[in-house]
C-alpha cells in the first residue's frame, strides 16, 4: 500500500487551497464547486522520502491560484521550496505561522 488517502471530493481549480503540512502528512482544505469544504488528507508511506511526499502534495494543489501554507517551520519551508522548483510560481505562496511559533519569539 503506497499510502493512506481520504478525499472528500476534487476541489475546483484557480481558487485558493490551505495546506497544512509536517514531514508524514498533509491536510489540504479546498473549495468545492458547490461551496462546500473538500478536505483530504494526504500520509506518506513508510518509503516514501520527504522530497516524493511533498511533490505528491504539491500536485494535489498545482492548479490553485493561491496555496496558503501552514504546519511546523522546517516542513513548511522543504514544501515551499518544492513547490517554487516545481512550478517556478512563488508569488502563489502565502506562508502562515502558527500562533504558537509566533507567540514564542515575542520579547517578554
Amino acid at each position: 500500500m503506497m499510502s493512506r488517502r481520504r478525499r472528500v471530493d476534487r476541489a475546483q481549480p484557480g481558487c485558493e487551497v490551505a495546506v497544512w503540512i509536517d514531514h508524514d502528512r498533509a491536510v489540504i482544505v479546498d473549495e468545492r464547486s458547490d461551496g462546500q469544504k473538500a478536505v483530504e488528507h494526504l500520509h506518506r508511506a513508510p518509503a516514501e522520502s520527504e522530497a516524493t511526499f511533498d511533490v505528491r502534495a504539491i500536485d494535489e494543489v498545482i492548479d490553485r491560484e493561491r496555496v496558503v501554507v501552514s504546519g511546523p517551520s522546517d516542513a513548511r519551508l522543504e514544501f515551499e521550496r518544492a513547490y517554487v522548483a516545481v512550478t517556478h510560481r512563488p508569488d502563489r505562496l502565502t506562508d502562515v505561522e502558527p500562533a504558537i511559533a509566533a507567540e514564542a519569539r515575542q520579547p517578554a
